[in-house]
């Protein structure tokens, strides 16, 4: 059912033609990524494969390359689809990365002079900072000087990974679920963004009454509990 819904979603043309690996520029880059990215036992004999499908992304995506994240993408994606159909697997996850960077392209910068990634981040934040203030207004402080840079590096840090750097494989798989349920990438965008609005309502004490940096702290601890919240976009 799972890896029906996201095949559907992500690599509606599959089976699609066997993917011929290639290795990139970014090839040391990404094999330090896949090996420092989950300690699951599951991926153990599948870590070559998943840098392949990275290789092979990079020379494919040339412009864009391999920008750090896109190694939290790759587990869940391959966790899915090789349980469902291991001949496919390859493919499938291949296919639906791109996808998935199509989703979340906004807020990957492609390099320190991409001004229009920067531009959406700060967009996003500000996104972010007004739900939140118009569900629960004391959560105004939220665009202040000190709390605003907060807002915008936890845009910055879980967005582009859907926040697969943030939960445990499992809770990954189960947020997912809920993004792709949406019936295109703009509405998954939205969920995405709507994970992080309810999920600082809920943990809005910290905010208004910690100082920011305890804030920083204990947010991204407490959240990788809160996935029953996260879920319930």
């Amino acid at each position: 059912m799972r890896a029906s819904l996201w095949r559907k979603r992500l690599c509606p043309s599959s089976p699609y033609p066997p993917l011929e690996f290639r290795v990139g520029a970014y090839d040391e880059q990404i094999r330090l990524d896949i090996r420092r990215t989950s300690d699951h036992p599951w991926f153990e004999p599948h870590r070559e494969t998943l840098i392949s499908i990275l290789n092979t992304f990079s020379t494919v995506n040339q412009s864009f390359g391999y920008p750090q994240g896109l190694n939290y993408l790759v587990f869940p994606l391959f966790y899915v689809f090789h349980n469902d159909a291991p001949k496919t697997s390859v493919e499938d996850t291949f296919y639906a990365l791109q996808s998935l960077v199509r989703i979340v392209l906004p807020v990957y910068p492609l390099n320190s002079k991409d001004t229009s990634a920067l531009r959406v981040i700060e967009s996003v934040s500000n996104l972010v900072c007004l739900e939140c203030w118009g569900k629960e207004p004391a959560l105004e402080i939220l665009f202040s000087e000190t709390h605003k840079p907060f807002v915008t590096s936890l845009v910055t840090c879980m967005l582009p990974t859907l926040y697969a750097n943030v939960f445990q494989l499992q809770d990954t798989l189960l947020l997912w679920d809920r993004i792709f349920e949406k019936p295109d990438f703009h509405a998954m965008f939205d969920a995405s963004v709507r994970v992080l609005v309810e999920s600082m309502l809920y943990h809005k004490n910290m905010f208004l009454h910690l100082p920011v940096t305890k804030c920083m702290e204990l947010f991204q601890r407490t959240l990788k509990e809160s996935i029953s919240v996260c879920a319930s976009i």
